[in-house]
């Protein structure tokens, strides 16, 4: 479906794809264009074949792509990134979304499967100055990207907030419900990572100079974008090892506290050993001479019992094992 459509020719803005003839503008330097396309179709398919693309390139956009790649053409650049989107609670499962973009030398086509924030936010800016288009295809290009990496950062704060607390949680508690938030964590990290490293990758490429669809005045521009993704990465890598010392507290912890239990526990049976065995001697269903009759068996055994007790109390109080 054609979300949205921008054709400045000079001073002439025409909003109307009907009204748009693909090959004249391909041919004609001083007109710059962007489309828009959303769920892709069958018809959408068409508009893409007009501008000559690779059907390689057009089958990343109908199929969605793991990792964010950059493939080079002789009339375009195929770029495609990811952004994430924005979770309604901390605790939902990170979801990711796809910006297909065809990049060349004045026009942009992208193409994404569901409403893009990104794109609609741009979109707006394009709507109100028309014109803007003008001063460069790559600087289009440029704000899409630019809003995707800015949305890098709120996330990360997030996930920074949530270490902490969980930090203090697991010093306090370690209990199994602070472990599940810890892997939750976990995973979210991993995801940015598997989408934010090959993509600073291809940042890297199109920030130097060789790049035919990039004006080199705006290299600096995207420059500008690669430092923001190291940031997030050094941000990313840090959240990684901060989880994984608290993951050690954790297990630490745990163990601590294991260890706890099974000391009382083996106390109460250290206790109860001799106990048990002086009650089995006596329960015994043979005679015994301490029980003879006239004796005062109970005499004996109370006596042996509460002993032993007091006597065992005091060795591992000694010893300084209790």
């Amino acid at each position: 479906m054609l979300n949205c459509c921008f054709l400045v020719s000079g001073n002439k803005v025409i909003t109307e794809y009907e009204k748009i003839n693909i090959s004249d503008v391909l041919k004609d330097e001083h007109c710059f264009l962007w489309i828009d396309i959303e769920d892709t179709d069958d018809k959408d398919v068409t508009v893409l074949e007009k501008f000559g693309f690779h059907e390689l390139s057009i089958e990343d956009c109908i199929f969605p792509q793991d990792l964010p790649k950059i493939e080079d053409f002789d009339t375009y650049c195929f770029i495609t990134v990811h952004g994430i989107v924005k979770r309604a609670s901390i605790d939902e499962d990170m979801r990711m979304f796809e910006i297909n973009t065809f990049l060349g030398k004045n026009f942009v086509v992208t193409v994404h499967e569901e409403p893009s924030v990104v794109i609609n936010a741009v979109r707006e800016k394009i709507r109100q100055n028309p014109l803007s288009l003008t001063k460069g295809m790559d600087l289009l290009f440029h704000a899409i990207i630019d809003k995707i990496v800015d949305g890098y950062f709120p996330l990360a704060e997030q996930i920074d907030d949530q270490i902490e607390q969980l930090e203090e949680d697991v010093l306090a508690d370690p209990t199994q419900k602070n472990m599940e938030r810890l892997l939750h964590l976990k995973r979210c990290i991993l995801s940015m990572r598997k989408v934010i490293i090959p993509q600073r990758t291809i940042i890297s490429r199109l920030s130097r100079e060789g790049n035919p669809f990039i004006n080199y005045k705006h290299l600096v521009y995207f420059r500008d974008i690669y430092d923001h993704l190291l940031r997030v990465g050094d941000m990313l890598d840090m959240y990684r090892e901060l989880l994984t010392n608290t993951l050690e507290v954790y297990l630490s912890g745990t163990s601590t506290r294991l260890n706890a239990i099974i000391k009382v526990l083996t106390i109460i049976s250290t206790f109860v050993m001799p106990l048990t065995l002086i009650t089995s001697y006596y329960g015994m269903n043979i005679p015994m001479p301490e029980f003879a009759a006239g004796s005062q068996g109970l005499l004996i055994v109370w006596p042996l019992m509460i002993g032993t007790t007091i006597g065992l109390f005091m060795f591992l109080k000694h010893k300084k094992w209790m």
